[in-house]
């Protein structure tokens, strides 16, 4: 399977420019066959490097650079073919919701907790998004029920993962 992992085109301590997004995407082979935990994650992290490295007008990132250039007639009429061909490019949106570190409230109320969402492009079934917020990993997973029968047991299995990964990485 192959994700599709969106990345700010914004630098730390940039210039101000122009609110709105100012985005990139990436094309990850995921290293699903991979029995070692340890394994998958270093597979994962050399491929966004080499992903990086090339910079934003590589790849699926071209697109994104390409469509800030276009008149929006372009993109009223472009936007369609691109979320048709989504399906032939990526299985599943994987992506970091950057929060600010401060604590959030809502009407008054601290917020303990917040799980992001991802939406869905037209003939994609599942979307993750990730975000930290206080000292806590909040995962937000949005799923087609009706093309992934198995979504229910995605949790249980991320849980696992997430355990074994830990087992490699921090001694007991």
């Amino acid at each position: 399977p192959r994700a599709l992992v969106p990345v700010s085109r914004r630098r730390p301590g940039g210039a101000a420019v122009a609110t709105g997004n100012r985005l990139s995407a990436y094309l990850l082979d995921l290293p699903v066959s991979e029995p070692d935990p340890r394994e998958r994650l270093r597979a994962v992290r050399e491929a966004m490097d080499r992903n990086k490295a090339a910079g934003p007008l590589r790849g699926a990132g071209a697109v994104a650079v390409l469509a800030d250039q276009l008149p929006s007639l372009a993109h009223r009429f472009g936007a369609p073919l691109a979320g048709n061909a989504a399906r032939m490019l990526f299985d599943v949106l994987v992506t970091s919701v950057p929060l600010p570190r401060s604590r959030l409230s809502l009407a008054g109320c601290p917020l303990s907790a917040l799980y992001p969402m991802a939406p869905l492009a037209r003939g994609q079934s599942m979307a993750v998004a990730l975000t930290t917020y206080g000292s806590r990993v909040h995962v937000g997973v949005v799923g087609d029920g009706k093309a992934l029968p198995g979504l229910d047991g995605l949790a249980r299995c991320a849980d696992e993962e997430l355990d074994a990964l830990l087992a490699e990485v921090i001694p007991t």
